[in-house]
């Protein structure tokens, strides 16, 4: 299944990245794909069994393990042994110690797939098989299992489940005692289909032929199976796989094995060499990020926003992530304290960093990939990764932002490492993209309803005795704990009303001399001018002023009124009565 590549829009690209306005965005998901429903060949090593090679002529047998397959007790028959018509070899799941098992997984097939394995059988060959022994035909099994989960050590932490499993019987037939058989194979072959629980599923024959005696040759008449075939309805491309989340899988043969030690194999020059799956290689934009800062236009007037803009686009490996999970599973950094310094060197950021020979070789497969088997210099190579800096200058109308936004273009690459000592490492790798331009969007818009009601607000000030202060009924001090004062002296009886704090008695005028004149006196000498304005602080926390009129209308001085009361958070101690400064003004 082909990943359908990228349209690109006319646009015009500037710096490495696509400049679009909100009119034009184009629909460029990533590549898909779901499956077609069409079966197509899945790749068996050594189906045929043709390795090793046993005698052309001659009816051998041998007790090993073909080669590309693992298990146990099984044995391999020579062309003439097996007597199918094709003259191929053939595989006995019985050999001398009784029933065995014969395994191999299915590379680059991955969970979610449906599966078709067909094959070949047949009633065992050997003429030690007792007539009876074949005549009903013989029993076996294929199964396939449930992914295992493995502990930090790599190692698996729970036997493993059958996912699917099938039982079969050969056809009979009529054998002669002490003979070679003809064998009962039949042009038709055997299907065992399933969905794959797991990537590259292991799929397995098991013999359920037990010997009905003790000798070794009565061990050995079992079911034979030849030219084992495979089949896939590929899964679809799983686009939900986050950047810091990537499968892995390590194996020798077909048994799974940590990845540092599979790492081992691959730390040399050109020890492993990468293959990347076609199936599951792909480009696709990250998702839609802001960069940098809004600019918001309070004026009436268009404002010109021009800033430099910078973005890094990291690389990311499904390798490296995991060996630091490992890292810290094994508790070196849980210390709260710890400042990271014994990261240098260990569990690096990317693969090019800490496993150099392999990024060369990752990056290779990658150009094997695009068509360039030559590995001659291009253009587009495979980075880890990106950074990008650009000059905007953009016109903001009056009450509206501008803002930059970037969607980045990625690879994601599967595919295979495979070293020395049949170890192989499946891996996943997602850098910045050199063949597909970045989104990158200027944009404008309406201001939010926080920011117009802050471009509504006075510009921040505080609030000094030079500019006026704040309007009393707002002043936070009004609600406030008040600062103790001078204790005041005693009101006057109970049922009067009264300021708090406040001395009782009236609040007189002053005479000559800045003296208070007294009860029932009346001053003779005019007044003309401003009134004069009386400061009087009768108890603490409290400020009252008093103004005096002046004219011919003048009131007696006990018509005095008090015109405000202002509270204060500490008023220290004054005479009871003082005169306002020279030129006050009322």
């Amino acid at each position: 299944m082909r990943v359908t590549s990228l349209r690109l829009p006319a646009a015009v690209v500037l710096g490495g990245a696509l400049l679009l306005p909100l009119s034009c965005m184009p629909a460029l998901a990533a590549p898909a794909p779901a499956p077609d429903g069409s079966w197509r060949e899945t790749d068996v090593a050594n189906g045929d069994f043709s390795a090793p090679a046993l005698s052309a002529t001659a009816e051998a047998s041998q007790e090993t393990v073909p080669k590309e397959w693992s298990g146990r007790d099984v044995m391999l028959f020579s062309g003439p042994l097996a007597r199918r018509s094709d003259k191929r070899q053939a595989v006995s799941l019985n050999d001398s110690t009784g029933p065995g098992v014969l395994r191999q997984r299915l590379w680059r097939v991955n969970a979610g797939a449906k599966v078709r394995v067909s094959f070949h059988d047949s009633a065992s060959t050997l003429s030690t098989c007792t007539p009876d022994r074949v005549a009903d035909g013989q029993r076996y099994k294929v199964s396939t299992y449930k992914p295992v989960p493995y502990g930090v050590d790599g190692k698996p932490s729970a036997d493993r489940e059958v996912h699917h499993s099938q039982e079969y019987r050969t056809e009979g037939y009529t054998k002669p005692p002490n003979k070679t058989g003809d064998g009962s194979w039949t042009p038709e072959a055997e299907v065992f289909e399933f969905t794959a629980a797991e990537d590259n599923p292991l799929v397995a024959f098991e013999s359920l032929e037990k010997p009905t005696g003790s000798g070794d040759e009565e061990k050995k008449c079992g079911p034979l199976i030849a030219a084992v075939t495979a089949q896939q309805q590929a899964a679809a491309v799983d686009h939900y796989i986050e950047q810091n989340d990537m499968p892995w899988h390590a194996y020798k043969g077909d048994d799974e094995i940590s990845l540092e030690t599979a790492l081992e194999s691959c730390k040399g020059v050109n020890a492993c060499r990468f293959t990347a799956d076609p199936d599951y290689s792909y480009q696709y934009y990250s998702k839609v990020r802001v960069v940098g800062y809004a600019a918001i236009n309070c004026t009436r007037n268009q404002k010109t926003d021009k800033r430099t803009l910078s973005y890094t686009e990291e690389g990311f490996d499904s390798i490296t992530q995991e060996l630091r999970h490992l890292k810290n599973a094994a508790q070196v950094d849980q210390n709260l304290a710890n400042s990271g310094a014994d990261d240098k060197g260990a569990g690096s950021p990317n693969l090019q960093e800490a496993f150099p020979e392999m990024f060369k070789q990752a990056a290779a497969g990658f150009q094997r990939l695009q068509g360039n088997t030559r590995l001659v210099n291009t253009t587009d190579p495979l980075t880890t990764t990106r950074t990008v800096d650009k000059t905007v200058d953009q016109a903001v109308q009056p009450s509206e932002a501008s803002w930059y936004e970037v969607q980045a273009s990625r690879e994601r690459v599967e595919g295979t490492f495979r070293g020395s000592g049949n170890v192989r490492i499946d891996a996943m790798l997602d850098y910045p993209s050199n063949r597909v331009p970045d989104r990158f969007y200027q944009r404008t818009g309406p201001m939010t309803q926080d920011e117009q009601r802050h471009c509504l607000t006075e510009r921040p000030l505080r609030v000094t005795p030079d500019n006026g202060g704040v309007d009393p009924g707002s002043d936070p001090r009004s609600t406030a704990p008040r600062t103790p004062g001078h204790a005041a002296a005693p009101g006057p009886a109970a049922g009067h009303a009264q300021a708090p704090g406040f001395a009782p008695g009236p609040v007189h005028a002053t005479g000559a001399a800045g003296l208070p004149t007294p009860a029932g006196t009346t001053q003779h000498s005019a007044h003309t001018g401003p009134a004069p304005a009386f400061h009087a602080a009768p108890a603490a926390g409290f400020r009252a002023e008093v103004s005096v009129p002046s004219g011919p209308r003048s009131p007696a001085p006990g018509g005095l009124k008090t015109v405000r009361l202002q509270p204060l958070t500490q008023v220290p101690a004054t005479p009871a009565v003082q005169p306002a400064p020279r030129g006050a003004v009322s």
